[in-house]
């Protein structure tokens, strides 16, 4: 198994009354998910919602261009925070067993001008 030593600690939003410790506890959740990368994390934003019905966690992790969202909903944040890193985990599993099954990103060549559309 590789580890990707260098992640990048998430953005953190909050929704409602979550606390301190709450937000803590789910953002060491999403940092050793992204531990089990398939490749570089270019950006990771994670989303406690207290407000909504269920505690919610949302993560959205941009790993090499490849785009994830996954979230989770239960009676407490902490619960939710588990479903979201055992979906996440999974995730970042499948993306590392069936890397073609992801959007293809196409390198330009040496020398090729990169066309920004």
């Amino acid at each position: 198994m590789t580890r990707i030593e260098q992640v990048v600690s998430p953005q953190v939003h909050l929704r409602g009354d979550v606390t301190a410790k709450a937000s803590a506890y789910a953002v060491a959740k999403v940092v050793a998910a992204l531990h089990h990368a398939p490749g570089p994390v270019l950006r990771a934003s994670l989303t406690l919602d207290a407000a909504a019905p269920g505690d919610r966690a949302d993560a959205h992790v941009d790993i090499n261009g490849v785009g994830v969202h996954v979230h989770g909903v239960g009676s407490t944040m902490q619960e939710a925070a588990d479903l979201m890193q055992e979906r996440l985990r999974s995730r970042l599993h499948h993306l590392r067993r069936r890397p073609q099954q992801g959007p293809r990103i196409i390198s330009p060549e040496p020398g090729e001008a990169i066309d920004a559309r």
